[in-house]
């Protein structure tokens, strides 16, 4: 058993409840939380440690991320979903080619940034080892791409065996999952038998949709830079869109499933994407890629997560950054009450929606908490806003009890 204390703990409860001077004992999971010098003078063969000017809190869960595009620096197109996947199509492969450092890179600058959860989409298998034998809990989202029907039997094959891969790792800290890249890549026949598996098997699910405004013309008109793609990039005479909206919904009706960016939904839409599951915003992605950002205020604060995506869309992968821009990003939220809805989101609401034991300080939870030095009393009343503004790197990360970053 240890105990661990610091000026602020941030349980990131429902209630958001700090405590000051506190501490958390621990192994495996949290065992009881309190004022930290009654916690040291009760447990007195436990090792005690208190941080100063500190602040300590569960760790991030980080639901969407491309860790096999992390080699990225200045490959892509960046202002309009457009010239961005046309640019993807044309230097995917360089990118790509040899990117184990670079993934290895990313993992430690998740876990600096006070990650301990992340949902990877994996598109080819090639983090599937990395991320199986790192500290961070996971997601592992194979996932599916191909809207050839004559190619359905051997895409569904080839899946099976990467699927099949991915499962010889599973454990209660990483668990395999399905993602269906999108409404426009994967074919109508493929997407249902792999979401049928996820349905018999309870398998999470991911899926980007409705990223753009111009794939809501393509499912609804069979029209738009989605139908010159597909003739001029892919060499299909006679394009079809393969769902419409509502049908490609009812596809995923009772799974635990993420839908990713949505920004061209609808209320109704978005409302059912949340009976069953979240919705992940990817603020610097989202306006790299089509110049907006969420509707936050019609999803609802309490369905939403937020993700960084991957070095495709992003500068970096600092989680961190991420957050700092979702709160520089919506002006008619009081900052200081946002900062601490943020935090809900990268905490609590991330951990849920990634279904791991996390991302509340509470006895029984696991023990999986960040610690970030920051120097100075918080000003009071806006301690999360202020840890927003100033937390740049965790100090340590404890996953199960584990200092990874020791």
């Amino acid at each position: 058993m240890q105990i661990i204390g610091a000026s602020y703990l941030f349980l990131c409860d429902r209630e958001f409840s700090i405590l000051k001077n506190a501490g958390l004992l621990f192994d495996t999971r949290i065992l009881a939380i309190g004022d930290y010098e009654v916690l040291r003078q009760t447990y007195l063969d436990a090792k005690a440690n208190f941080y100063e000017y500190s602040v300590i809190l569960p760790t991030f869960a980080n639901p969407h991320i491309h860790f096999e595009f992390s080699a990225n620096k200045m490959s892509f197109a960046y202002g309009g979903f457009d010239r961005w996947l046309d640019s993807v199509m044309a230097r995917r492969d360089e990118v790509l080619a040899d990117s184990t450092q670079a993934i290895k890179e990313s993992i430690k600058e998740q876990i600096r940034s006070g990650v301990g959860m992340v949902g990877a989409i994996s598109s080819y298998g090639d983090d599937l080892e990395l991320l199986a034998k790192s500290p961070l809990k996971v997601n592992y989202f194979n996932e599916i791409i191909g809207s050839n029907p004559s190619a359905i039997d051997f895409l569904y094959n080839h899946f099976l065996k990467r699927l099949d891969d991915s499962m010889q790792y599973k454990s209660s800290r990483f668990k395999p999952g399905i993602a269906i890249h999108s409404p426009y890549s994967v074919h109508y026949v493929l997407a249902k038998k792999l979401l049928n598996l996820a349905r018999d098997s309870n398998l999470p699910t991911s899926v980007h949709f409705l990223e753009s405004e111009l794939e809501r013309e393509w499912l609804e008109k069979e029209s738009g830079w989605f139908k010159q793609f597909y003739q001029e990039r892919l060499g299909v005479d006679n394009p079809r869109a393969l769902y419409s909206i509502n049908e490609f919904l009812e596809l995923f009706s009772g799974l635990n499933t993420l839908f990713v960016h949505t920004l061209a939904a609808k209320n109704d839409e978005w409302k059912k994407m949340c009976e069953g599951g979240k919705i992940v915003t990817c603020p610097r992605s989202n306006r790299l890629l089509n110049n907006r950002l969420l509707d936050i205020e019609a999803v609802g604060l309490d369905n939403l997560v937020i993700a960084t995506d991957g070095k495709s869309s992003n500068v970096n992968l600092n989680y961190l950054d991420e957050l700092q821009m979702m709160l520089f990003s919506y002006a008619n939220y009081d900052c200081a009450v946002f900062a601490k809805d943020i935090l809900a989101m990268a905490t609590r609401q991330g951990a849920l929606a990634l279904g791991f034991n996390s991302g509340v300080l509470k006895e029984g939870m696991s023990a999986d908490f960040s610690i970030f030095k920051l120097g100075s009393i918080l000003y009071d009343g806006q301690e999360a806003l202020q840890f927003l503004l100033h937390a740049r790197e965790a100090e340590a990360v404890y996953i199960d009890g584990i200092n990874v970053l020791g």
